[in-house]
C-alpha cells in the first residue's frame, strides 16, 4: 500500500511563541498609531514617516555591525528600491490616514491587504486559485463592503488615503515575495528602511518643522517600534506557518477599538465589528487552504520496488 511521508508537527509552545510574536506586532503597531496621532497636533504626518523610517533605520545598526558589508549582497537593488517607493506611499498614506479616521475603522481596512495580495499572485505569479479560494476571496470583499458602506459614509480624503494605504501595502508585499527568491529577510527588510528614508523624506521638506527634543524622543520611540514590530512578525513566521498566525491580525481591531476609545472617545460601529471578523475570516481560510495545498505537493508516494517487500 503507497505510504506518504510522516507528517511533522509542529511542538505547541513553539505555536505559542509564534502567536505570541504576531500578537506583539499587532500591539506595537497599535501603540504607534497613538503616538502617531498625538505627535501629528504639532508635527505633520508626512514628516512623522521621515523620521520613523530614519529612527527605524538606525535601530538595524548592530545587525549590519555584526554581519559586515555581506549583509547588502544581492543582485535585485533596483527591485529593493521600488519597492520602497510603494512602502513608502504605503506608510505616507497610513499616518496620515490616522489623523482622519477613527482607528477601529483604520485597523479594519488595512486587514484587506492579504485579499488584494491573494489577486496580485494571480495575475503576476499565475498561480492557480480553485473555487473555494474565490468564494474566500468574495466573502471577504463582501466584509471591506461592510466596513466602507458605500453610500452610507462619506467617501473622503481619510477613507481614500486608507485605500491607498492597502493597494500600496499589497503592492510592496507581492515584490518582497519575489525578493524572498533570491535574497534573506534581513538583507530586504536593511534595503527597505535604507530607502524609504529618501523615498519619504521628498514629500516632507513640504511641511518642515524642526523637532523639539521631547518630540524627538517620541519619534525615536515610533521608529524602535517600527523596526520591533516588523521583527516580532518576521520572527513569528520562522516558528509557524502563516495560516496559524492570519487569524491574530483580527487583534489589531481589538487594539484600535480599545486604545480609540480609551485616548480619542471613539466607538467603533457594529459594521466594523463584522466586516473585520469577515475579513479575517477570509485571509484565514486563504492562508490555511494555501498552506495546505503546498504540504500536498511535497507529499511523496513512497511505493516500494518491484522485488522488496515492505514490512
Amino acid at each position: 500500500m503507497p505510504r506518504t511521508e510522516p507528517i511533522t508537527f509542529v511542538p505547541k509552545r513553539t505555536n505559542l511563541v509564534a502567536v505570541f510574536y504576531a500578537a506583539a506586532f499587532s500591539a506595537l503597531l497599535s501603540i504607534m498609531w497613538i503616538l502617531v496621532r498625538n505627535l501629528s497636533t504639532s508635527i505633520h504626518p508626512l514628516e512623522i514617516s521621515f523620521w520613523g523610517s530614519v529612527f527605524g533605520l538606525i535601530a538595524f545598526v548592530p545587525t549590519v555591525l555584526k554581519f559586515g558589508t555581506k549583509i547588502f549582497l544581492t543582485n535585485r537593488t533596483s527591485l529593493h528600491f521600488i519597492r520602497a517607493i510603494f512602502n513608502g506611499g504605503a506608510v505616507l498614506a497610513w499616518f496620515c490616514a490616522l489623523t482622519l479616521v477613527p482607528l477601529a475603522d483604520a485597523a479594519a481596512f488595512n486587514l484587506i491587504a492579504p485579499l488584494l495580495i491573494t489577486i496580485g499572485a494571480i495575475f503576476i505569479f499565475n498561480e492557480k486559485v480553485g473555487y473555494r479560494r474565490w468564494m474566500a476571496l468574495g466573502f471577504g470583499g463582501l466584509g471591506a463592503l461592510i466596513v466602507l458602506r458605500p453610500g452610507y459614509q462619506a467617501f473622503d480624503l481619510g477613507v481614500i488615503l486608507l485605500l491607498l494605504t492597502v493597494v500600496f501595502s499589497a503592492i510592496q508585499r507581492l515584490i518582497s515575495k519575489s525578493l524572498a527568491k533570491t535574497d534573506n529577510s534581513t538583507t530586504s527588510v536593511i534595503y527597505l528602511m535604507l530607502f524609504m528614508v529618501p523615498v519619504t523624506f521628498i514629500p516632507s521638506i513640504f511641511v518642515w518643522t524642526q523637532p523639539t527634543f521631547s518630540e524627538f524622543v517620541i519619534l525615536a520611540f515610533i521608529g524602535i517600534l517600527l523596526s520591533t514590530a516588523h521583527y516580532a512578525w518576521m520572527k513569528a513566521l520562522t516558528l509557524a506557518d502563516i495560516s496559524a498566525l492570519e487569524p491574530i491580525n483580527f487583534t489589531r481591531l481589538v487594539w484600535g477599538a480599545l486604545l480609540g476609545f480609551l485616548f480619542f472617545n471613539e466607538v467603533p460601529t457594529i459594521w466594523v465589528w463584522v466586516g473585520g471578523l469577515m475579513i479575517v475570516t477570509s485571509t484565514s481560510y486563504i492562508a490555511r487552504r494555501e498552506s495546505i495545498l503546498r504540504t500536498d505537493i511535497f507529499k511523496v508516494p513512497d511505493t516500494p520496488t518491484q522485488g522488496t517487500s515492505s514490512l
